[in-house]
């Protein structure tokens, strides 16, 4: 089929313009001059339910839930049944497996958090002695810099003692 809009040639099966995405399936439906019925809708959205279900075992489900062919609607439906099948296996395997692993990690987590708590406070450690020991220099000298500035206390009793002096 040709593209009305941009004259690419298209394979039958699909639905959109590889090149420009106009939707061939109405282009089709309006040369054609078939119109879908409220049956034929609702068969469609059947079969795309049924496959989009079937999809997570039969990748290809999809694909051929837009061909209106009625054996393609068969298969679809018996994809669906076999998926439920597989469904309910799985379920029934997985209610089972579930409450052995919830009891599993509720018994084991108290240790296992223990254990990693361990491992970090290990590496904190081997990483703590692996530091160089910082040291403070020696004083050079037991009194002041040289070029040091006084205190702000260095003489307030001696001005203080002068103080109560003239007072007296």
């Amino acid at each position: 089929m040709f593209c009305p809009t941009c004259g690419r040639e298209n394979s039958k099966e699909r639905k959109f313009c590889v090149a420009c995405g106009t939707n061939l399936e109405a282009v089709s439906q309006a040369l054609s001059g078939e119109k879908d019925d409220f049956f034929t809708k609702t068969d469609m959205a059947l079969d795309h339910l049924i496959a989009r279900y079937a999809e997570h075992i039969f990748k290809n489900a999809p694909s051929q839930a837009s061909e209106r062919r009625v054996g393609k609607s068969w298969r679809i439906l018996g994809q669906g049944v076999l998926t439920s099948f597989v469904d309910m296996i799985l379920f029934s395997l997985m209610w089972n497996i579930l409450p052995l692993r919830f009891l599993i990690l509720l018994i084991s987590t108290p240790f296992r958090l223990l254990n990693e708590r361990s491992i970090r406070r290990n590496i904190i450690t081997a990483e703590f002695e692996e530091l160089p020991e910082h040291r403070l220099a020696a004083p050079t000298s037991k009194g002041w810099l040289p070029g040091s500035v006084s205190s702000v206390s260095e003489h307030t009793t001696e001005k203080l003692k002068e103080k109560v002096r003239t007072e007296d």
